[in-house]
């Protein structure tokens, strides 16, 4: 009977260490691959439109400027962007940030981001690989002290179109390889 409870004790603490094991290797999969993503992000070249226009706060605002020492001039300021998907949240599916030199300066429009997730679905990007892309950064003067900026990106106007755009430029870079 002493000899079927240590089995029983030893079967058990197996399945612990190998669940242990297992935790850990995933854990580390997760790393390696957050890492390979981002330093190897999608890249988004050729639309050149800076049609959709990104709503940050005179905070956040202040902040990238500050970061980027930008001064107002005639002609906007074209810097890499970064866009990418959040873990889901209670109140929306996809919640996309958008992050110019690791700051996050703000979110996609919730409906946008909806669509925009929707049509990258099946790809990399749902799991977290970020797309980088152009954005122009436009410093304005507010008043005689204050000074803020307005950030338009590189995305397609229709953000069903995002899954074309982004397979014709995966397909570009193994041309050019």
């Amino acid at each position: 009977m002493l000899i079927l409870v240590i089995i029983a004790v030893v079967i058990v603490l197996g399945i612990i260490f190998v669940k242990h094991v297992d935790q850990r290797r995933w854990q580390r999969y997760q790393f390696e691959r957050d890492m390979y993503f981002r330093q190897h992000p999608f890249q988004w070249k050729g639309l050149e439109q800076f049609g959709l226009v990104l709503n940050i706060n005179s905070h956040t605002q202040k902040k990238l400027i500050n970061e980027l020492m930008l001064r107002p001039r005639a002609s906007g300021y074209i810097k890499k962007a970064c866009v990418q998907r959040e873990p889901e949240c209670a109140n929306q599916h996809y919640a996309i940030k958008v992050m110019i030199q690791d700051l996050t300066i703000g979110y996609l429009e919730k409906k946008y981001a909806e669509l925009f997730g929707e049509s990258l679905d099946q790809t990399d990007f749902e799991i977290g690989r970020p797309i980088e892309i152009n954005a122009e950064i436009i410093i304005f003067e507010k008043d005689d002290i204050d000074v803020g900026c307005r950030v338009k990106l590189d995305l397609p106007r229709d953000p069903r179109a995002a899954r074309q755009y982004l397979i014709e430029n995966q397909q570009q870079q193994f041309q050019e390889k």
